[in-house]
């Protein structure tokens, strides 16, 4: 029986075909637990921005063992508390990721999660970002998301650009040079900023 609160669980086996700028196909599905090799291959192919902008430190000397268990870690994902969508291509014969869109639930608060997104820097500005993003948006919806947050730097024009075209109502708060994001999926909803709160 529905009593109204249960979380339909996302069908890991559901996929999704993009077409972003430049002709090229990008291919969306849910990570599995055997991406883990395929998180270590990407992170090898972001650029140092793209690393300090996604995860908020210098990342060219980190010790490979560390990737890789980091990589296995970001694989593993509690379906329960967690969405991660993966956009991949076909290179030299096998799947690469070019993209991934995550959210997980914040705390006691189920309707609030943090959200992140990082793209490939050959996939950049090729509309892959948006179009993942809004995929992620859909299934929080349908999970009973009402709050995205998002931290990001305080110049990342391109996630900003990225909430903004998106057309939801958001907030945003600056706060010791990042900027937090209340993205809400939920309509009348003030705002919420818990990254800032104190």
């Amino acid at each position: 029986m529905d009593d109204g609160h249960s979380i339909r669980q996302p069908d890991l086996h559901a996929s999704t075909t993009l077409q972003v700028r430049g002709g090229r196909s990008v291919h969306v599905r849910h990570m599995r637990l055997d991406d883990a090799a395929l998180l270590e291959r990407m992170f090898y192919k972001l650029s140092s921005e793209t690393r300090w902008r996604r995860f908020f430190m210098p990342l060219d000397n980190i010790d490979a063992d560390l990737v890789r268990r980091e990589s296995a870690r970001l694989a593993k994902v509690h379906p329960e508390r967690e969405v991660a969508l993966l956009a991949t291509v076909v290179e030299g014969g096998r799947e690469e990721g070019v993209a991934v869109a995550r959210y997980g639930r914040m705390g006691d608060g189920d309707e609030c999660a943090e959200a992140s997104i990082v793209v490939r820097d050959d996939f950049q500005s090729a509309g892959l970002g948006a179009q993942i993003f809004d995929l992620l948006v859909q299934v929080g919806l349908a999970r009973g998301i009402h709050h995205m947050i998002l931290l990001t730097h305080a110049d990342n024009t391109g996630m900003i650009g990225l909430v903004h075209h998106l057309g939801l109502p958001y907030s945003g708060k600056y706060t010791s040079g990042l900027y937090e994001i209340d993205l809400r999926l939920a309509d009348n909803e003030p705002p919420f900023f818990p990254f800032s709160q104190h």
